[in-house]
């Protein structure tokens, strides 16, 4: 489960980091803390008989002190000694809620959120209205276990918080508690807003992945324990079967749901996908052929069947079946780029150059960034003389394959951390 789980390691690391920008503020709010402090100690004395004038000016002289080693510590990022200083100076001056909620700061970017919750308690019952310590006190009852207490404070203040840094702790923290809790809907709601303020930040990203599959975890217990003998059971244990390329035991599955709901849409359509993409024997194109037949039988209106079938004519050289494909999953799905190539390459194949490049020119529209849209392209304007037009998609398919190679080398080089050698591009069939 996400609650348990690494991911939330960065988010307090990023705690940290937002703390070390907060620390000029604090220091800021600890001298004038100090001042207030220590002019209230001076106006108390003037109400005090004389012989208390020594202690009160002596207690103004530690307070001065204890501020000045509070404001070093934090300013050397010693969490821990500034958190000794405000313990003497919460003892000093308990009225001070600035000196609680800095206490509670230091507790908490030390790594001791549960005292650090006791300290925020304490400031907020002196003034409720301190922002910044609603949201810490949230962070801290959120990391020290006590979720149902945390997540209305978070849900209630992070809209407020100017802070980009602590924002994102504060909604990772209650996105934490919330799936800890199974508060499906709750969790929802901080991922909405987490992806709202961040919506490219790597972590917030990553949080989203961890959550959506916690999320079908916990859907897919609750199916296995309220319908165990369904048919969405075995279809589900299928698929799971299909993605660890054990697809003799999937197709088992299918068929059992096939026997249970014979005419249920998909299913024929999953098998032929999973005949293609598991070991090539010299009958697996034909009985992948059968199943997508006979998915269009169950849902006339599968395109990729039809773009599939298309595609497995047009390579056992049988154009005029795959042009009938082709335009039957184009006209199904006008968004499918690859049917409109399929189409495309087919109609050239049977010397119709000139009525392949209304399809190829969707294609090209459809996805601009596809090497093969433009090759296809370039060739049919070719073949019918059209040769400016060819020149200009030939380079169109060369800027693309060397945007996709130097897409593909990024993702290589940020993952390995090593620049990759340049690929020699060959033109698509």
């Amino acid at each position: 489960m996400l609650a348990c789980g690494g991911g939330f390691h960065a988010t307090l690391m990023r705690r940290r980091t937002a703390l070390r920008k907060l620390v000029k503020t604090v220091i800021f709010i600890t001298m004038w803390a100090t001042f207030a402090v220590g002019r209230g100690l001076a106006l108390q004395a003037t109400h005090e008989p004389s012989s208390s004038s020594a202690a009160s000016t002596d207690q103004q002289v530690e307070v001065a002190r204890l501020a000045r080693e509070a404001q070093s510590a934090l300013s050397k990022e010693d969490f821990e000694g500034a958190a000794r200083a405000y313990e003497k100076l919460v003892k000093i001056a308990p009225g001070s809620a600035e000196f609680q909620a800095k206490l509670g700061i230091s507790y908490y970017s030390s790594g001791r959120p549960a005292d650090a919750a006791q300290a925020f308690a304490r400031a907020l019952k002196l003034k409720p209205g301190l922002l910044e310590g609603r949201i810490y006190f949230g962070a801290s009852l959120a990391e020290s276990g006590r979720c149902q207490e945390a997540i209305p404070l978070l849900l209630k203040d992070t809209r407020a918080i100017s802070d980009p840094d602590l924002r994102r702790t504060a909604e990772a923290d209650g996105l934490r508690c919330a799936m800890a809790l199974e508060r499906e809907e709750t969790a929802l709601d901080f991922l909405r807003l987490l992806k709202r303020d961040f919506p490219n930040d790597p972590e917030v990203l990553y949080l989203t992945v961890h959550v959506y599959s916690d999320l079908s975890t916990l859907a897919s217990q609750r199916l296995l324990m309220s319908a165990p003998a369904s048919y969405q059971v075995h279809e589900l244990y299928a698929e799971t079967l299909e993605m660890e390329e054990k697809w003799e035991e999937a197709e088992a599955e299918y068929r059992r749901v096939l026997a249970i709901h014979p005419d249920l849409p998909g299913i024929h359509f999953r098998i032929g996908r999973m005949l293609l993409s598991g070991p090539k024997t010299p009958a697996a194109k034909q009985e992948a052929k059968q199943e997508f037949e006979e998915e269009l039988k169950i849902n006339p209106h599968n395109a990729g069947a039809e773009y599939v079938l298309g595609e497995l004519a047009r390579q056992a050289r049988d154009f005029p079946q795959a042009i009938e494909h082709f335009t039957r999953a184009c006209q199904l799905d006008p968004t499918m780029a690859d049917a409109f190539i399929g189409l495309g390459k087919s109609l050239v194949s049977v010397g119709r150059s000139a009525d392949a490049i209304p399809a190829l020119e969707n294609a090209v529209k459809l996805q601009p960034a596809n090497p093969a849209g433009h090759y296809q392209l370039s060739f049919a304007y070719r073949r019918t003389g059209r040769t400016q037009e060819a020149d200009k998609e030939l380079a169109a398919y060369r800027k693309a394959t060397d945007n996709a190679r130097q897409a593909l080398l990024d993702i290589r080089s940020e993952v390995t951390g090593q620049q990759t050698p340049a690929q020699t591009a060959e033109p698509p069939e």
